[in-house]
C-alpha cells in the first residue's frame, strides 16, 4: 500500500466523522488535510495515552518534532508505541508515523510547509500542558476560562490557521477580502468545535484523569471538577459548565461567519467546514442542560439518522448564505435548553 493510500485508509479507521467531509475536498486539499489531520491525531495520542509518563511524553514530543521538521529517523518514536499494549487505530497510526511523514513530504512544495508549521505549533503547545500536575482531587484540571481558551488555541486554533492557509493557497476564488475574513475568524472556528468536544466528553476526560472544565468556574458553584459527575450536584454542575456553553455559543456563531466567508462557488471547501459545524451545533444543543454529559453510561451523541439529515441539509444549502443562516438558527433552536 502506498503512503497516500495508507493515509486514506487510516483516516477512515481513526475518524469516520472527519473522513466524510475530507473526502469532499478537491484532490490537492484532500491530501494535505488528510496528512495534517493524521499528524494531529498522532500528537493527540502522545497526549492521551495513559501508559505514558511525563518523561516519555516529553521524549515523544521532541522525537515527533524532529521527524516532522528535520526529517529525523522515526525508529525511536514508532518503537515506543510498539512497546505499548493495545491495538486501537490511534496506536496503530502512531506506530506508523513514518508512513504519514512520507506522505507529508510528498505534498506539493506550496502545501507541505503549511502543514508542518501548524502541526509543530500544536505539538509544542500540547507539550506545555503535559506538565500540569493533578490537584488534591486527583484530576489534572485547567485553571480559568482564559487557560481553557489558550489550551484550545494549541489543540484546535492551530488547525483553524492551517486550514485557512491551505485554502488561501488552493482556492482560486478566494479574494483578499474573503481571505482576511477567514484569517480573523480561524481561531474561533477551531475553538468552537473543540469546546463542544470538551462539553460532550466530560466523563471520558475524567476517566483518564483530566478536567477541561476550569477549576475556578467549578469553585464558583462550590464544586471541585471531580464533583461534576456526582448525582448529588447536578444543578450546581449545570451552572458550573454554563460559562463554557456561552463561550462555545459565541465561537460557533463566529464559525458560521467563517464558513460564509468562503466563496459560494468553492462548494467542496464550504461543505468541508459546514458539516463539522452543523454537527457541533446539534451536539451542543443535545448536551445543553442534559444530565447525560455528567453520566458515563449516557454519551451525548447525534444519531446516525440525524447525521444523514445534517449532511443532506448542508449539501442543499451550501451555496446559499441566507439559507445557511436560517438552517443555523433552526439548529440553535433545538435541543434541551434548561436543566430540570
Amino acid at each position: 500500500m502506498q503512503h497516500a493510500d495508507y493515509c486514506r485508509h487510516m483516516l477512515a479507521e481513526v475518524s469516520r466523522t472527519f473522513a466524510i467531509p475530507i473526502s469532499m475536498l478537491r484532490p490537492s486539499l484532500r491530501d494535505a488535510v488528510t496528512t495534517g489531520y493524521l499528524l494531529c491525531r498522532i500528537v493527540d495520542t502522545v497526549e492521551d495515552e495513559a501508559a505514558l509518563d511525563l518523561e516519555s511524553r516529553e521524549r515523544l514530543y521532541a522525537s515527533f518534532l524532529a521527524v516532522l521538521e528535520r526529517g529525523a529517523a522515526v525508529d525511536a518514536f514508532e518503537a515506543a508505541f510498539r512497546a505499548l499494549p493495545g491495538a486501537s487505530a490511534d496506536l496503530e497510526l502512531a506506530r506508523h508515523l513514518g508512513r504519514v511523514a512520507e506522505a507529508t513530504d510528498s505534498l506539493p512544495a506550496r502545501l507541505r510547509p503549511v502543514v508542518v508549521r501548524w502541526v509543530a505549533e500544536m505539538a509544542r503547545g500540547m507539550g506545555i500542558y503535559s506538565h500540569r500536575a493533578p490537584g488534591s482531587d486527583g484530576l489534572v484540571a485547567l485553571s480559568t476560562l482564559s487557560d481553557l481558551e489558550r489550551y484550545c488555541y494549541f489543540v484546535a486554533g492551530t488547525v483553524g490557521h492551517m486550514l485557512t492557509e491551505l485554502f488561501r493557497v488552493e482556492v482560486a476564488e478566494l479574494d483578499p477580502t474573503r481571505a482576511l475574513a477567514l484569517e480573523s475568524r480561524a481561531e474561533e472556528f477551531g475553538l468552537g468545535l473543540q469546546l463542544v468536544n470538551i462539553l460532550k466528553d466530560i466523563t471520558d476526560d475524567s476517566a483518564r484523569g483530566w478536567s477541561f472544565i476550569p477549576r475556578t468556574i467549578c469553585w464558583r458553584e462550590g464544586l471541585e471538577p471531580v464533583d461534576l459527575l456526582s448525582e448529588g450536584h447536578r444543578r450546581a454542575a449545570h451552572a458550573a459548565v454554563l460559562p463554557v456553553f456561552e463561550r462555545a455559543d459565541r465561537a460557533l456563531d463566529t464559525a458560521l461567519e467563517y464558513c460564509l466567508a468562503l466563496p459560494p462557488t468553492a462548494t467542496d471547501v464550504r461543505l468541508f467546514c459546514l458539516l463539522p459545524l452543523w454537527m457541533a451545533v446539534r451536539t451542543l444543543e443535545l448536551a445543553r442542560g442534559n444530565d447525560a454529559q455528567f453520566t458515563p453510561s449516557r454519551p451525548v451523541k447525534v444519531s446516525r439518522e440525524e447525521v444523514a439529515h445534517l449532511v443532506a441539509e448542508c449539501h442543499a444549502r451550501a451555496a446559499d448564505d441566507d439559507a445557511l443562516r436560517q438552517g443555523y438558527a433552526a439548529l440553535r433552536g433545538t435541543g434541551v435548553r434548561a436543566c430540570a
